[in-house]
């Protein structure tokens, strides 16, 4: 792959998470700026990083992101320890440069709605994530599991209904579920089923339901009942 063909990634902040990154990014082939304020940190992360390009300055600060090379850039990640300074670097990629997507590190998930109001394509709050993890493997039942969806902050919840539930003769469009959550797919006898709108739910059918509630319990309280 050629470096114009190579997918190019800037990455603000060069704590833990941002030289992990770098580091993974790199073994599968992307090019990336890591950018760190500190020097002594930087010099460390070039001994470390090798042929990453490692540029020392302020991710927040426009006249330094656009010595970056920012404008080929498809992905700007803010990894960094504070939130303000992931939601400023996002913004300034995102509407003065333009850059298709944008990821940024979320430290207090009651953040995360805010960065998405403000336009940050992903927040990413590990503690939203890890509660998604928990409150699956703490929901009590092996008939409703979860996980948390990528970085998008949402889970896919997985039921298996029980005979007797009341969505059993419904359709697809009927089951009441919360706004932004869905049906993405039915399995039933072991094999899946596209959920179109007409579908009737079947008993012992296993629905597969991205939910952005991040609520298991809710789930499976509304389609088991």
């Amino acid at each position: 792959m050629n470096q114009r063909n190579t997918p190019y990634v800037i990455v603000i902040g060069g704590g833990k998470v941002g030289y992990h990154l770098a580091r993974h990014l790199l073994d599968r082939g992307y090019e990336v700026t890591l950018v760190e304020k500190d020097k002594v940190r930087a010099q460390w992360l070039s001994h470390q990083l090798g042929s990453c390009s490692i540029m020392v300055g302020d991710g927040d600060e426009m006249a330094f992101l656009a010595t970056t090379g920012i404008e080929r850039a498809g992905v700007v990640v803010g990894a960094t320890g504070d939130d303000e300074d992931n939601l400023v670097a996002c913004q300034l990629a995102k509407r003065k440069f333009s850059v298709p997507r944008t990821i940024a590190r979320v430290n207090d998930p009651e953040n995360v709605r805010l960065f998405k109001a403000l336009g940050i394509d992903v927040p990413v709050s590990a503690t939203e994530l890890l509660m998604g993890l928990i409150e699956a493997e703490l929901s009590g039942s092996d008939a409703v599991k979860g996980v948390a969806v990528k970085a998008s902050g949402a889970t896919l919840v997985d039921v298996a209904l029980p005979d007797l539930s009341s969505l059993v003769g419904r359709r697809v469009a009927d089951i009441p579920l919360p706004a932004g959550d869905l049906v993405v797919c039915i399995v039933r006898d072991g094999r899946p089923v596209v959920p179109q709108a007409d579908v009737v739910i079947k008993p012992k059918d296993e629905l597969i339901i991205y939910s952005t509630t991040l609520d298991v319990d809710s789930v499976r309280e509304l389609v088991t009942n």
